[in-house]
């Protein structure tokens, strides 16, 4: 509730008012900024997963940061600038007609394919640096944007499998995907495999070689995000139900070895405490002693540890113990 002021604070703020004292404008109640949300397109990507895949991207930068490094014997480094969601057609109208853009197929652990495609699209300005650098130049910046050679688009194909190739690793901690590149598209209208209104998103990585610097773009479809999350959630609770199977199969198989373990069972009639000149001079016939009666229990010992209490008697005319009492 807002504060109520008395008869004098308003006498007051009229005299303040009327002398000049105080500015109206800072007493001008702040309204509460409101943010604009296009009910035409709206969020379909969390938070969370756009954290999550900036991790990822940032794993992946290092990865080709060494892979471009030791390809091109150049100072590279590559790092995430941006990773944001967007709409297929957004993202395909800021394109230029003549652009290097490698489509990349996914393919999951259960050898199914993805429908839609990955797309890796490289700046010409950084493209070029990459052809002169592995034509044997010094990898400087080429003036004059023009269209590529069948030679340049074989050179880059090579290239890019390579950097492609490292990405399905980097999923390793969600789900081990396979990454291939399909083909290279140098116009932007014929990419097919994505739909127009589609959700994506857009992950962009600048690349520095020397003095030189560049984007590589990649634009993941939202509908690879949801079969990649939905088959890592099936195949964590099957592995968890696998554990779970594993370790009580474990359990059975130590319990089942050691029920069939072999142990030393002995029926001890009773002691008798002798010393070794009437145990050197005993003769057959002789008599021993022992301590216990003869309606006494017999003490039956595993492996020389006591378990069990019983009579002894005969069977079958041979020697048997009855448990009476378990020790143990």
């Amino acid at each position: 509730m807002a504060e109520i002021l008395s008869q004098s604070q308003i006498d007051e703020l009229l005299d303040n008012l009327s002398s000049g004292d105080v500015n109206i404008q800072e007493l001008e109640v702040n309204e509460k900024k409101i943010k604009e949300y296009d009910f035409r397109s709206p969020k379909k990507i969390t938070k969370e997963t756009i954290k999550l895949l900036k991790g990822i991207y940032e794993n992946y930068c290092r990865m080709i940061t060494s892979q471009l490094t030791s390809m091109l014997r150049l100072t590279c480094d590559v790092t995430v600038e941006q990773v944001e969601e967007s709409i297929f057609h957004e993202y395909n109208n800021a394109l230029d007609d003549y652009v290097l853009m490698g489509l990349i197929d996914v393919k999951y652990p259960d050898n199914t394919a993805s429908d839609s495609q990955i797309l890796m699209e490289i700046s010409k300005p950084l493209s070029f640096v990459i052809i002169d650098r592995l034509l044997g130049g010094e990898g400087k910046e080429y003036e004059h944007m023009r269209d590529y050679t069948d030679i340049e688009l074989s050179l880059l194909n090579n290239m890019l499998k390579g950097l492609v190739k490292l990405m399905g690793s980097t999923w390793e901690s969600t789900l081990e995907i396979e990454t291939e590149l399909s083909k290279l598209e140098t116009n932007s209208r014929f990419v097919q495999s994505i739909n127009y209104n589609d959700t994506v998103v857009i992950i962009v990585l600048n690349v520095t070689l020397n003095q030189s610097s560049g984007k590589i773009t990649l634009c993941v479809p939202s509908t690879i995000l949801d079969e990649i999350f939905k088959k890592a959630n099936i195949i964590s609770k099957v592995g968890s139900k696998k554990s779970d199977q594993s370790i009580e199969e474990q359990k059975n198989a130590i319990m089942g070895s050691i029920k069939s373990s072999k142990l030393t069972i002995t029926g001890i009639l009773g002691k008798a405490d002798a010393t070794l000149y009437d145990i050197v001079n005993m003769q057959a016939g002789d008599l021993i002693v022992l301590d216990k009666n003869i309606s006494s229990d017999v003490d039956v010992n595993i492996d020389n540890v006591k378990w069990f209490e019983g009579k002894w008697g005969t069977r079958k005319n041979k020697g048997v113990i009855k448990i009476n009492k378990i020790i143990h």
